[in-house]
């Protein structure tokens, strides 16, 4: 994704709540694909894979969060 790892909480903390925004972005893209194409495999598993990505990333975020100063 290209972002280093954070070094403080606050750092931790803040990207977090953009990869928070970016799922909601790709929530709102999946919905808009699905009401122009249906449930197409190729698409909405392409967006959906964004999504656990990124949910994946904010969970080794917290996991880290308690040893950051």
């Amino acid at each position: 994704m290209g972002m280093s790892t954070p070094t403080t909480k606050a750092e931790a903390r803040e990207k977090i709540a953009k990869l928070q925004g970016d799922i909601a972005r790709l929530q709102a893209d999946l919905a808009h694909h699905k009401s122009q194409f249906g449930e197409t495999p190729q698409g909405t598993g392409i967006i959906r894979g964004r999504i656990a990505d990124k949910k994946a990333e904010i969970a080794k975020l917290r996991a880290k969060i308690p040893s950051l100063p």
